[in-house]
């Protein structure tokens, strides 16, 4: 469980949040919009405790968080490590990793027939497009089976079929495996599976309504 209680951020510049208060509960599929600029990945870094509010309080339940940025490159992307070799390294975030040699290797089976990856296993990761490399640095976000996965518009730079195995996780893991998502985007129909839908606008956070838009994309 995550909970902001009139929280404030600003930088040296001026104020992006002011008395932000939600709620997001154990197992919650929560979409967030607003328009650029709005402060979406700001609620983020403090959700995710890269930043600490200004004012008010975060209260925390330290799940286990993956978190993706909207950045299509990976990382490792300048290493000569292959497809496999990314995805399996996340396991590393579980300590202690609850997997033998052989638990491990069909972990990563697992995961990569999930996000279509399987096929290009061998390939090194600068070798393949960038909507794979998201398709990557998701998978490894989530091989290691955490309790919240935070997407900050993840889909960015995808091409069709990997936003579509995208949207097709997200309902996997939160229906069927009761895993709590935060996906922050820009496109309404991908959030249609959501518990609620929360609006950043005009430096706060509200429950979002469709009415006040005449657009389904922000």
């Amino acid at each position: 469980m995550i909970r902001f209680e009139n929280v404030g951020f600003s930088f040296k510049d001026g104020e992006v949040l002011h008395d932000v208060s939600f709620e997001v509960k154990d197992g919650e599929f929560i979409g967030i919009i607003g328009a650029n600029g709005a402060g979406k990945t700001t609620l983020i870094r403090l959700l995710l405790g890269l930043l600490k509010p200004t004012s008010g309080k975060v209260h925390r339940e330290e799940p286990s968080i993956a978190y993706v940025s909207q950045t299509t490159s990976l990382s490792d992307s300048s290493f000569p490590a292959t497809v496999e070799e990314v995805v399996g390294s996340g396991l590393a975030r579980m300590k202690p990793t609850p997997f033998s040699l052989k638990g491990k290797k069909q972990r990563v089976k697992e995961v990569l027939d999930e996000f279509g990856l399987w096929e290009i296993r061998k390939k090194l990761v600068a070798e393949i497009s960038g909507g794979q490399q998201q398709r990557v640095k998701i998978a490894k976000a989530v091989i290691s089976s955490p309790s919240l996965i935070v997407l900050d518009e993840p889909d960015a730079g995808m091409d069709h079929e990997s936003h579509d195995k995208l949207i097709e996780m997200l309902e996997r893991e939160h229906q069927e495996k009761g895993k709590g998502v935060i996906f922050i985007s820009h496109h309404l129909h991908d959030l249609v599976h959501a518990d609620a839908i929360l609006e950043v606008r005009n430096g706060t956070v509200r429950p979002f309504v469709q009415e006040e838009h005449h657009h389904a994309e922000l």
